[in-house]
This record gives C-alpha cells, structure tokens and sequence, in this order.
C-alpha cells in the first residue's frame, strides 16, 4: 500500500474523533489505559484503509462523471 499525505490526514482526522470519544468516555468514568489507546489507533487505521478503498473510489468516480458531463455540455441544472 502506497501511503499519501491524504492517507496521513485521514488518520489523524480520525484519531481526533476517537480522542475526543475516549474524553468524553472517560467523562463517564472509563479509564485511559495504554491498551484502550492502542485499540483506539488501530481502529483509526482502520477506517483510514476502509475511506482510502471504499469511500475514495467512490468520490473519485463520482467526480469523473461529473466532469465528463460537464465536457459532453451536459448540465446538472445547478450553475443555471
């Protein structure tokens, strides 16, 4: 797997979210550990590797059909 600075952004997006879970988590009296850290990453990874082949592809595909509209004079009705 190619990693890209896109992938590396996903990833720390998604740890924040978690962070932020885990805070409000422990607000309700779950404890930090290094363990519930570790799982937190790697479930972090591994919405990255699923938005990388499941979701991107999907925008990239949206995108490509959006321009290729736009060269055949095609129009969505939005920019009229």
């Amino acid at each position: 797997m190619n990693l890209r600075a896109a992938d590396l952004t996903v990833f720390v997006f998604v740890l924040g979210v978690m962070l932020s879970g885990m805070w409000l988590a422990q607000q309700f009296g779950m404890e930090w550990s290094p363990t519930l850290l570790a799982i937190v990453a790697v479930v972090a990874a591994v919405w990255t590797v699923y938005y990388r082949f499941g979701v991107e592809p999907r925008i990239d595909a949206s995108r490509a059909d959006e321009n290729a509209r736009n060269e055949t004079g095609v129009s969505d009705g939005a920019g009229e």
